[in-house]
């Protein structure tokens, strides 16, 4: 099977069992000839694959009833492998495992219309959240996880538009539930510098340093290799002590793994060996991060630094007591026996921190916000320069999303407010012409003659 061009046309060729002839398809351009290959290699490997109907000039193809289950896997197999990373074709898989085979997977794609979309979305309002694994039950499914859905469909009719199987996207035009977006709990400059007062977990100290003084996600800091960090005299001597961030820690499932790898499209730089293998379905990994700006180098305050090679001694010890024992991957933020710490169990550090404690209650991600907040407020809204920091690939997402105003600055607003604007409201501050001063003058001679005397006194002694 093989594609071609021939002229201003693309063929596909392929061959049918039973046939001596290999038979082909004609398409007017590259990509459309492509996606018949993928489709046709596809359900060859299903055992699906049917011929199309031979007529006397050139192949027809079959009336398309493909249901939404066949036709997601297909578009996950010519699409996604193509488009997607690693955590998003894993979120992807999850989405149509979970809520969309359960509810539409049996449906004609071509069946399918625009009001049909909007009771589906209704409807799983009312159905209970899939829980991931060795989480506790989180209720229905929310507004947010239907607007994930909205997203996947909406690209996915289009292509099954462009690929024949319907004659309109139904996703177009659909009323999405009302998402409440509640504004995330951010800690104050105050209330930063308290959690890191009393944290008595050291490995949860290193991660509130590294996210509060170097705006780093938890996959980041977590991912960060000792191979990245520049903590040595001289750097520190010429201001460049820095971390580079190139990597971070996720979860991945197999299938996306496997199915990423195949087509040279995995972003994974190391998979950890899993303790209990048979029962794993994902693996943690690291991975390139999510966008080529999140590629960057974070300078560290001395702070930090003092904190990393605080840490570096720490594991130098372990390394010595347990030997061969120790699994070195050559992380900053490792246990004991050097194995990985996951994002779940740096959460539940916080919120056992901030319960004993009685701290504001946060989540992990609320500290990038908060040192965000407090860059933009000490560099004076220099956004570009904290935007490095952050590796956000569009200043907007500084401003708009992390930047947080907290009362005690508001206060400090008001009470500049007063002192250099409300202060002058009443004043006369025109400037006086030489009448009103020669007026002005006038008026106080007369009202202290004895001034007069005074003056000219003073004048006589001078001449």
């Amino acid at each position: 099977m093989s594609v071609r061009k021939r002229g201003n046309c693309y063929q596909v060729i392929y061959r049918c069992p039973g046939e001596s002839t290999p038979r082909t398809e004609s398409f007017k351009s590259e990509d459309e000839a492509m996606i018949r290959d993928m489709q046709i290699k596809l359900a060859k490997k299903k055992g699906t694959f049917e011929p199309p109907i031979r007529i006397s000039k050139g192949v027809i193809k079959q009336e398309n009833n493909v249901t939404v289950k066949e036709f997601l896997e297909e578009f996950v197999e010519v699409y996604g492998l193509k488009k997607w990373g690693n955590s998003y074709y894993t979120a992807n898989l999850s989405l149509i495992k979970n809520y969309i085979n359960p509810y539409i997977g049996n449906r004609y794609v071509k069946s399918i219309s625009a009001r049909d979309i909007d009771d589906y979305y209704t409807m799983l309002l009312d159905k209970p959240a899939v829980a991931a694994q060795g989480h506790q039950n989180v209720g229905k499914i929310s507004a947010g996880t239907i607007g994930r859905i909205h997203k996947l469909l909406k690209s996915a009719f289009s292509k099954a538009v462009v690929w024949e199987y319907t004659k309109a996207n139904p996703t177009m035009g659909v009323t999405l539930p009302k998402y409440n977006y509640k504004e995330r709990a951010v800690w104050s400059d105050d209330e930063a510098v308290e959690a890191i007062n009393v944290c008595e977990d050291p490995v949860l100290k290193t991660c509130l340093y590294l996210a509060l003084g170097c705006s780093l996600r938890l996959g980041e800091i977590l991912g960060l290799q000792w191979s990245n960090v520049r903590i040595d005299d001289t750097s520190i001597l010429n201001g460049e002590a820095h971390v580079k961030i190139d990597k971070e820690l996720s979860r991945c499932s197999n299938t996306s793994i496997e199915a990423l790898e195949r087509v040279n499209r995995s972003s994974i730089v190391l998979k950890f060996p899993q303790i209990m293998p048979k029962k794993a379905t994902t693996t943690p990994v690291l991975k390139a991060p999510k966008t080529e700006s999140s590629n960057r180098i974070v300078y560290l305050p001395q702070a930090v630094v003092e904190e990393l090679r605080k840490v570096k001694a720490q594991q130098k010890e372990y390394k010595v007591l347990l030997g061969t024992e120790y699994h070195d991957y050559d992380l900053v933020i490792a246990h004991i026996n050097g194995r990985p710490y996951e994002m779940r169990i740096i959460d539940k550090m916080l919120y056992k921190m901030i319960d004993k404690h009685s701290l504001k209650p946060v989540v992990f991600h609320s500290l990038r916000h908060s040192s965000t907040s407090l860059k933009l407020k000490l560099s004076r809204g220099n956004i570009k320069a904290v935007q490095g920091d952050t590796g956000h690939a569009e200043a907007r997402m500084v401003t708009d999303t992390y930047a947080h105003g907290f009362d005690a600055d508001r206060k400090l607003i008001a009470h500049e407010m007063d002192s250099g604007f409300f202060s002058k409201v009443g004043t006369d501050n025109s400037k006086p012409t030489e009448e009103d001063t020669l007026n002005q003058l006038k008026k106080l001679l007369s009202e202290q003659p004895e001034l007069v005397a005074e003056l000219l006194a003073k004048v006589n002694k001078i001449t």
